[in-house]
């Protein structure tokens, strides 16, 4: 028998403040790092891993995150998913492997500008950065880790250019993309003039979240703004042009959405646009989680909402989701322990469906009939459970079962 607790503590806090400032791995996350032969550079990497207790769970595979500028994003993104995720037993967003790919030397204009501009010395090399993403670093990360097929991309500033140029020229690489105020005017707007004939495409199972910052001047409306030539005016009107582009073509199957934020600034945007765009990107992920331990749901009623609720998953996110095996098993034990046997046995069966590979499972079973005091099938599911995985501590347990007299 297993039982977790579904609410653990952040134990370091990250302080970011300038770029100017030697920036470190925030100890809640581990360095890794790759080399690209693409870029001919080794790239540093920042990752968090939601924490898994293998010893007696099947290793679940999570959604990947893949977030640009992740020497400054990493820390609030990774509090963020993780109090949305794990926290007091949330389950807003699915727990999740975040990728932070940090800036290199003075290469940050370079790896998040798709083309060149001439002004900017050594820009452009936005294509180089994306076939690095694409045929080294995603590879290396699924091979690595343990990742489901679903992955997204969070980009700010020139960083949700990349985003923008990523699903509009290499949109097979993730299925959600979240552009946090895109510096969509670069190169004197390059990218809008391509969008056109790209949007046009299929986007089947993409999503894309716009989040807009307040740049322009106080007390214009669309129309002065699109006329206005400030730098804060032509910033966001690019923007705009984008979503008009995008309501040009409804039928291309991509599922969008964007939203101005009145009160925020370019630099104070970041952190709501990365929550409204992954509560975007995974609408259906919460679950009324009160109902595991609540009478008032029957245990036939309660499956039901699960199933569905899974399958709903399933069917959004473009593979297999399940319930985590270890919420399963933890309300299997309390609903024992609170003598709502049918729920108890409920939990139980259903983590059997969904992990019929977990010998973890099996002995959260046979402790079921154990307490039913039916040692018969308690001895057939102990067996099962042994039989993919012999532990010492479900020997001893048949031994003394079977060992005792009956009454």
């Amino acid at each position: 028998m297993k039982k977790l607790s579904l609410a653990f503590f952040i134990l370091c806090a990250f302080i970011s403040a300038t770029a100017q400032l030697k920036q470190s791995l925030v100890s809640f996350g581990q360095p890794d790092s790759i080399y690209s032969a693409v870029l001919k550079e080794n790239r540093p990497l920042w990752i968090y891993t939601p924490p898994d207790d293998t010893s007696y769970f099947v290793k679940p595979a999570y959604p990947v995150v893949y977030v640009l500028d992740g020497d400054f994003h990493f820390s609030s993104l990774q509090s963020m998913i993780l109090q949305l995720s794990t926290i007091n037993g949330n389950t807003a967003l699915p727990r999740m492997i975040i990728v932070g790919i940090p800036n290199t030397g003075r290469n940050r204009t370079r790896d998040l500008t798709p083309t060149r501009d001439s002004v900017y010395a050594g820009s452009g090399g936005g294509e180089a950065f994306t076939e690095f993403i694409g045929k080294e670093l995603i590879p290396y990360i699924d091979k690595k880790y343990a990742t489901a097929p679903y992955r997204t991309l969070i980009g700010h500033s020139l960083g949700g250019l990349m985003v923008v140029n990523t699903l509009l020229h290499h949109r097979e690489l993730f299925n959600g993309y979240i552009a946090i105020d895109p510096s969509l005017f670069w190169n004197k707007g390059q990218i809008l003039q391509q969008a056109t004939r790209q949007l046009q495409q299929p986007f089947k199972n993409k999503s894309l979240y716009l989040a807009v910052a307040h740049t322009m001047k106080p007390g214009l409306d669309t129309v002065q703004l699109r006329k206005d030539t400030s730098q804060g005016s032509v910033h966001t009107c690019a923007i705009l042009t984008l979503t008009d582009l995008l309501r040009k073509f409804p039928g291309n199957q991509l599922k969008w959405s964007y939203k101005y934020y009145e009160d925020d600034d370019h630099n104070s945007i970041p952190f709501v646009g990365e929550y409204d765009g992954l509560r975007f990107l995974f609408p259906h992920y919460r679950f009324p989680t009160y109902l595991y331990t609540d009478n008032s749901c029957p245990a036939d009623s309660l499956k039901t909402l699960i199933t569905t609720h899974f399958n709903t998953l399933s069917k959004d996110m473009g593979y297999r989701v399940r319930p985590y095996e270890t919420t399963m098993n933890e309300f299997g034990y309390a609903n024992l322990q609170r003598k709502n046997f049918d729920k108890s046995k409920m939990f139980f069966q259903l983590n059997i469906d969904y992990y019929p590979e977990s010998f973890n499972t099996y002995d959260g079973m046979g402790d079921y009939y154990l307490e039913m005091k039916d040692t018969v099938r308690a001895n057939i599911f102990w067996k099962k459970a042994l039989s993919i995985r012999f532990t010492k501590e479900i020997k001893d347990k048949m031994e003394m079962v079977n060992n005792t007299p009956s009454r």
